[in-house]
């Protein structure tokens, strides 16, 4: 599979993903599980500096918490236009 294909299928997970949570969220009976999945998205390492160049885990964890954080959005926005 090339970068491409990759980049597609993640996409396309990305959708369904963001499809399920607008759904969910529209409903209103999971709003404990947006509240706790809001809460990862905000990464805190209990360091006031990381550096200029943060370290690999650090970088992990932040991009995680701020793919969160836009599928959350995106859900959000999706949820309010049902």
């Amino acid at each position: 599979m090339n970068v491409h294909e990759m980049e597609a299928r993640l996409n396309a997970h990305r959708e369904v993903l963001i499809s399920l949570m607008a759904s969910m969220m529209a409903d209103g009976h999971h709003d404990r599980v947006f509240d706790d999945l809001q809460q990862d998205a905000v990464y805190v390492d209990g360091e006031e500096d990381p550096g200029i160049l943060p370290s690999e885990a650090f970088a992990s964890e932040a991009h995680a918490a701020d793919e969160i954080s836009r599928l959350l959005d995106a859900a959000r926005a999706r949820a309010k236009a049902l």
